[in-house]
């Protein structure tokens, strides 16, 4: 049964504007690990992740690759290969237990792109283990993926139009059509934004900013990211 759209809701004092996933046949695979795998390594770090991608075009610029609620790594389509060491952040460290590794191709607009007018986006997710732990948790069994925004944005062309980009995935690691809700904190904004993604938000203020996604299916996700309107270059 399709999900329930709920009302659009953007409690923040920012203009949001929908933006329509563009199309392309692309499509991406996790090769590893499998689904449910649990990676016994004596160092876990030197793990590698590997996607495949069909239907390749000229339109695809890249392919992104996350762990947890780390920031997106970029990927040759030639190579779309990674150490799991090489997601984490330099101060974090990859527990025992569950985690999740989130997977897209791009394209140049910077969206993540969808086969047609219907269907899921082209994302994917893979449910793995660090260590030989049980396999269940309680709670939801799905997950979500805030792939954008990440890092700094630093400039006013940078902070005109801020992208979101989320997802929601079964425990199967397949895109479903679920609503999701982000949470937006800093000191200049708070609020929430229920709306259907991708969307932009525009003249965002300078400030750090944590950004949590939630839905039905899934535990909620955490991110941060800067805006720097007062600095010149790119993010």
């Amino acid at each position: 049964m399709p999900a329930l759209s709920a009302a659009p809701v953007n409690s923040t004092t920012l203009r949001a504007e929908p933006l329509e996933s563009p199309p392309s046949p692309v499509s991406v695979q996790f090769a590893a690990p499998e689904l449910g795998e649990h990676v016994l390594l004596a160092d876990p770090l030197e793990y590698r992740v590997r996607v495949t991608l069909d239907a390749v075009g000229p339109e695809v610029t890249e392919v992104q690759i996350s762990l947890d609620a780390g920031r997106p790594r970029r990927l040759s389509l030639l190579a779309p290969t990674i150490r799991l060491g090489e997601l984490l952040s330099e101060d974090a460290k990859l527990a025992q237990g569950s985690h999740w590794l989130f997977a897209a191709p791009v394209l140049a607009s910077g969206l993540v792109p969808k086969p047609g007018s219907a269907g899921a986006r082209a994302a994917r997710a893979r449910r793995f283990f660090v260590g030989n732990l049980p396999n269940e948790a309680e709670g939801p069994s799905g997950a979500v993926w805030l792939r954008k925004p990440d890092g700094t944005y630093n400039g006013q062309k940078a902070a005109e139009s801020i992208l979101f980009e989320a997802f929601v995935f079964s425990a199967m690691g397949l895109p479903i059509d679920a609503p999701i809700t982000i949470t937006l904190r800093s000191p200049a904004v708070t609020g929430q934004l229920s709306l259907a993604s991708p969307f932009v938000l525009h003249e965002v203020p300078s400030g750090a900013y944590e950004a949590s996604v939630s839905a039905l299916a899934a535990p909620s996700s955490t991110t941060y990211f800067t805006v720097n309107r007062e600095l010149a270059g790119g993010s």
